[in-house]
């Protein structure tokens, strides 16, 4: 080691001592024994299992969870305990091994830092980087791990617990790291996770360690691999991330992992490693800002994200907690936690726990929110978790992740999930669970013939798959619609469209209306799957709902076969399904499901409301006709919410191109292609909300 490299080193460790003073340890551990308690008595278990070697992948942002426990007695970084690779990948990305940091911290046991730095060491120690394509060090688990070793090499080096010559070998490893990950980049990362979380850990590691990872000429100077990543990042983040904040990939797992990883390279725009960088960060706050609004919009008033495409259904608000204290926006503290979670502290340490206490919560200015580009619609009746909920999905498909879920509708009733995603289950090629949950038969949607136009053939494939239209969405006076399609050939080769139109108003009621147009016969199916919590007593002509003391109450209509049939009660038949709300896990659940025959188009509705509301079909009248229409050119529900208020559903399925373009309900003029007539006491409104 030359006497140049030892004093960079030397910096490196004296700076980790202010880095270190800033986290606050002693105000770290009083912090966990106060104020998370739980968090603290779950962080010293996990922290106990590590030191046998024994793991377990239950963090809120684990991308492969296994809640088993398996303990190698020998440790071997390349072998699944249980046969699926993706423990593997787990195991080597090192997200666990900050909890024997703060196990330290709470308890002032150096045996937790030993350990640790023994994880670290022997995982240099037998997997070498070249050559490329072994189990543990493939490229996104490579990022994931640098990021994860340069915030626990911070913490190493300023308690004095690692040498000048130990920080040195684990800097030369994460440099080659670097080199590995540089060498193997393809040109398909730049619109990928994978590329983004690569890139991250690269941009992070020179912020904080550049001096000792530039070539000894460039001592003060950007290298051309430094350069690269943050060039690299900015294009993936342009790319990647739309203009509404969603993420192309259609999967809000992905979509935190990329966002989680801007957020860990923000954090340093506060703090200098004293390197001389002159980072322009207005573009990745932009970034983190507009990915953290959209989070905030997606989850339910239970405060999880849908487990839309490849996701788990998993509680936001630590990530929203991060974005309170990196952006100091009240609209992020409004959904955190009251208080700065563990993993957090340990992101932000002291400054950011106290930061995060200072935010005024400021409740959102809006309620719903529309991603035009990729075609998700999140629609809330309050900011309150009592509140209804309704998540709507029609874009593209997006990567690899994405489900064949056009149409779909997840529905939340008073703060409870009724209607839901079924999940993603498992990664695994030869687990048929794979490819079924991928499938349309697995979403809330209508499927022609079994599911023809839609068609996965692989974990990350499809044979065939539906070409979207843009969403529209439209809210007036309470009151939503919206408006999703796509178009798709059958295997028999007929081309079909499908239309999917919701209405909803904050009182707790839903109408979905299905319009289907495909030449010749055919056969469709309509899919329901409900939460697991759920149970089902049919009556009637209604299906009733039941969970936590709430009854919600379906009753579902179809066109009689034929382009002109009116349409006429339908019940729905119930089915078992397993549910997979986090990956590895599966739960028994129901299905409800209804099925009809039609020629050349199809006409089906099915409405959503409360145990104590009235629906009923009321007759609308073209101007001109005494008859009412019946030909299902129109679809119309009533519900009746008290004595003296109702609301009237109509959404138009076909253009008036003969006769009268203005219609009667309810004894008052409407023109539209969808609306809803509110009456209260003597008072009726027409409410517009497509012309």
């Amino acid at each position: 080691m030359t006497e140049e490299r030892k004093k960079r080193l030397l910096a490196v460790m004296e700076r980790a001592g202010d880095y270190v003073r800033d986290f606050d340890r002693d105000f770290g551990a009083q912090y966990m024994r106060e104020r998370v308690p739980e968090e603290k008595e779950r962080l010293l278990a996990r922290a106990e299992e590590l030191m046998e070697q024994s793991f377990v992948f239950t963090d809120p942002w684990d991308m492969e969870p296994c809640g088993e426990l398996y303990r190698l007695e020998t440790m071997e970084w390349q072998k699944s305990p249980n046969g699926d690779p993706e423990w593997v990948y787990m195991l080597n990305r090192h997200d666990y091994l900050h909890k024997l940091m703060m196990a330290f911290y709470l308890t002032g046991n150096t045996d937790y830092t030993d350990r640790l730095k023994w994880y670290l060491f022997h995982w240099i120690d037998h997997n070498p980087i070249w050559p490329e394509g072994s189990e543990s060090t493939r490229t996104i688990d490579t990022g994931i791990r640098c990021m994860n070793w340069q915030e626990l090499m911070l913490h190493l080096a300023g308690n004095g617990m690692v040498t000048v010559e130990e920080l040195d070998a684990l800097l030369v490893s994460m440099k080659t790291q670097f080199e590995n990950m540089r060498s193997r980049y393809i040109g398909k990362y730049t619109l990928s996770n994978w590329g983004v979380l690569q890139t991250a850990a690269i941009c992070q590691g020179y912020q904080l360690f550049g001096a000792c990872l530039r070539e000894e000429s460039r001592a003060l100077k950007r290298g051309t691999e430094e350069q690269w990543a943050w060039k690299e990042l900015k294009t993936q983040l342009e790319l990647q991330v739309l203009e509404d904040g969603s993420h192309w990939e259609q999967s809000i797992m992905y979509h935190i992992e990329v966002l989680l990883a801007c957020m860990r390279l923000l954090r340093w725009k506060e703090w200098d490693m004293g390197w001389g960088n002159e980072t322009d960060w207005a573009w990745l706050t932009d970034t983190v800002e507009r990915m953290s609004l959209y989070v905030l919009y997606c989850a339910g008033p239970d405060h999880m994200q849908p487990a839309q495409c490849d996701s788990d259904r998993t509680d936001i608000r630590d990530i929203m907690v991060r974005a309170a204290v990196l952006t100091g926006k009240g609209v992020f503290r409004f959904g955190g936690y009251d208080r700065a979670d563990l993993e957090s502290l340990w992101i932000f340490g002291r400054k950011g726990a106290e930061r995060y206490e200072k935010i005024r919560a400021e409740v959102p200015a809006a309620l719903n929110y529309h991603a035009q580009d990729t075609g998700n619609i999140y629609i809330r009746s309050s900011w309150r978790e009592d509140a209804d909920y309704t998540c709507l999905a029609c874009g593209p498909q997006g990567s690899g992740h994405g489900h064949g879920d056009l149409t779909h509708i997840s529905l939340y009733y008073r703060g409870k999930p009724f209607l839901v995603d079924s999940g993603r289950y498992s990664y695994r090629e030869d687990e048929p669970l794979r490819m079924a949950l991928k499938a349309p038969q697995a979403h809330n949607v209508c499927v022609i013939d079994d599911g023809s136009v839609i068609c996965p053939d692989g974990s990350w494939s499809y044979h065939s798959y539906g070409d979207c239209f843009k969403t529209y969405f439209r809210e007036r006076e309470g009151i939503s619609y919206s408006e999703m399609a796509y178009r798709g050939r059958l295997k028999s080769g007929e081309g079909c469209l499908a239309v999917r139109k919701v209405m909803t108003a904050g009182s707790g009621i839903w109408l979905v209306v299905n319009d289907i147009w495909c030449d010749g016969a055919h056969w469709v199916k309509e899919y329901y799957h409900l939460d697991p919590q759920v149970t089902v007593r049919q009556q009637g002509d209604e299906t009733i709902l039941f969970r936590d003391g709430l009854c919600l109450k379906a009753a579902g209509s179809q066109q009689e076969t034929g382009a002109e049939g009116e349409e006429k009660p339908a019940m729905f038949s119930l089915r078992s399904h397993m549910i997979s709300d986090t990956y590895n896990c599966l739960s028994d659940s129901l299905c409800m499901v209804k099925e009809g025959k039609f020629t050349d188009r199809f006409v089906s509705s099915t409405a959503f409301y409360g145990e104590t509301v009235r629906i009923w079909e009321p007759p609308v009248y073209q101007f001109g006709r005494r008859e009412p229409v019946s030909d299902g050119r129109v679809t119309a529900r009533t519900f009746r919410l008290s004595e003296d208020e109702t609301w009237t559903f109509l959404v138009w399925n076909r253009e008036t191109y003969r006769g009268g373009k203005m219609y009667e309900c309810e004894g008052i003029p409407v023109y539209g292609k969808a609306g809803a007539i509110h009456s209260l006491g003597e008072e009726k409104t027409w409410i517009r909300l497509r012309n």
